[in-house]
């Protein structure tokens, strides 16, 4: 099995933090952090990067699809979705999708997908939260027995953890938590297509891994971490073949509570 070396490490611990990431969360969290700040600075006026579907439709303004998911007003709401993109991305990346990359890509794109579908429905502006609970429950799925801990030292088993978010927005807004229940289904939709059901239904699949994902990720089999930190590059699998799933990862970390933006937050 050959390997290719990620790129060299420098010695600034900034640029060590960012490319100790896995490809994947690393993606996620560098456009979250640049748009945001270059939003919230006024290198670019926010507006440009919200979802608004006649924009996109009539004057083809495309990015919209994409800066929509990295957008958001700094603050404690934003710090902390950043947090649970951050620990869950990484959690899944170096856990139940070590070495294959291609189909965490999948798994960020069908959530992408259908996070566009809501905000079409639901006239979200801002699918960041989608995304973070979407990846958040799909890590409790994985880890469901893990324990965390919630505010006032409250502890229970991850499985929970998505709903307990939910219903603490629902305590400190007074509001519906609409969008974090979307990224929750969204998340279940995953988890049913790409586990419950195969596993009901002797193996046979709905959804896998369209080939194209594993061009543009080395031959599928993606990036491992490597004893030495950072990433290698592993020799091809099946093209079009599922890898077995491995079993998950615990992440090992504590969780502390925070609760996600919600569309319209100012």
């Amino acid at each position: 099995m050959s390997a290719v070396n990620a790129p060299p490490r420098a010695g600034n611990p900034v640029t060590n933090f960012i490319w100790g990431l896995p490809p994947l969360t690393r993606a996620l969290f560098v456009s979250t952090v640049a748009v945001s700040l270059a939003a919230n600075f006024a290198l670019v006026d926010p507006y440009h990067l919200l979802l608004v579907w006649p924009l996109i439709l009539k004057r083809y303004q495309v990015w919209r699809l994409l800066s929509c998911f990295f957008v958001g007003k700094l603050g404690f709401n934003w710090a902390m979705n950043l947090y649970f993109l951050y620990q869950h991305s990484l959690s899944l990346e170096r856990g139940r999708y070590n070495g294959r990359t291609a189909d965490y890509a999948f798994l960020v794109a069908f959530v992408m997908v259908c996070s566009l579908v809501a905000g079409w429905f639901f006239e979200f502006v801002v699918l960041s939260e989608p995304l973070m609970m979407a990846l958040l429950y799909l890590w409790a799925q994985a880890n469901g027995a893990q324990p965390v801990q919630f505010m006032f030292g409250m502890t229970f088993t991850a499985q929970y953890l998505p709903w307990v978010l939910a219903g603490w927005d629902l305590l400190m807004t007074g509001t519906f938590p609409l969008v974090k229940l979307c990224g929750i289904v969204i998340g279940h939709a995953f988890y049913y297509l790409d586990e419950l059901y195969p596993a009901a239904h002797s193996g046979r699949r709905l959804i896998s891994t369209p080939g194209f994902f594993y061009r543009m990720f080395p031959a599928g089999a993606g990036f491992t971490a490597s004893a030495t930190g950072g990433y290698a590059v592993h020799a091809p699998r099946a093209p079009f073949g599922r890898p077995d799933v491995q079993q998950a990862a615990g992440s090992g970390l504590r969780h502390r509570w925070g609760s996600g933006q919600r569309l319209g937050d100012g």
